[in-house]
């Protein structure tokens, strides 16, 4: 593939011990790098379960409080990964919404694609400017302005499996489905609002984990096991 944009979630960016796990930031700063290289276009949207996640039970949060605090995480993430990577050489924007001024210039579609075009990076933060819907929108809703090729969604299991893998040994890991076949199996590969958006326009989604060595570059090279939903 030559255009994608990658799901990163907040949660996957953390370590057991602090919010960001250097040694995974900078295993994927060198693949994004090297993909950079090669002429593949890229753009991150970029979670924030690591900073923030739900807090409307345990804190007492009205639901669109807790979805803005949620979107202001995505926006640290994105300026920390945007200054960990450019200190490796990997040329990256960072792209806002509503919620941002200052180091982070507001999506606006036609300059998002220009820069998408020469080859930047686009770090993706603030969801769609709007609470309610989650980051698994907003990259549906931003992979289909930017017209990509497909969805990596990273995770930290193999793939889509027919059922609960950390419950059952003798869970399956599907190779393939189709849009039809994931939503009447309810394998849950996106909220439905995003999974809505990837049918209707055939966007092709790739659930993967990205804790293998080279995930991100194998993925985008469709040489790693995981799971493809598409047609």
């Amino acid at each position: 593939m030559k255009r994608v944009l990658l799901k990163l979630s907040g949660a996957f960016l953390k370590s057991s011990s602090s919010l960001w796990d250097l040694e995974k930031l900078q295993a994927i700063g060198d693949q994004l790098k090297r993909l950079q290289s090669e002429g593949v276009q890229l753009a991150v949207m970029v979670g924030g379960g690591n900073l923030f996640r739900g807090g409307r039970n345990e804190y007492v949060l009205e639901r669109f409080d807790a979805d803005e605090i949620g979107r202001a995480a995505t926006c640290i993430n994105a300026l920390f990964l945007r200054s960990f990577f450019q200190k490796i050489g990997l040329v990256t924007l960072v792209y806002g919404t509503d919620l941002v001024g200052g180091s982070i210039a507001p999506f606006q579609l036609e300059q998002a694609r220009k820069e998408f075009a020469k080859g930047t990076v686009l770090l993706l933060a603030g969801g769609i400017g709007h609470g309610i819907f989650s980051t698994d929108t907003a990259a549906a809703l931003r992979a289909i302005e930017l017209s990509v090729e497909g969805i990596l969604k990273a995770t930290n299991v193999d793939g889509v499996f027919d059922q609960d893998p950390a419950q059952f040994s003798n869970a399956q890991r599907l190779d393939r489905l189709t849009f039809q076949q994931a939503w009447e199996g309810r394998y849950g590969v996106m909220d439905a609002c995003a999974f809505a958006l990837c049918r209707e326009q055939q966007l092709p989604i790739f659930v993967f984990n990205a804790q293998h060595p080279e995930a991100i570059y194998r993925a985008v090279h469709e040489t790693l096991m995981g799971t493809w939903i598409r047609g």
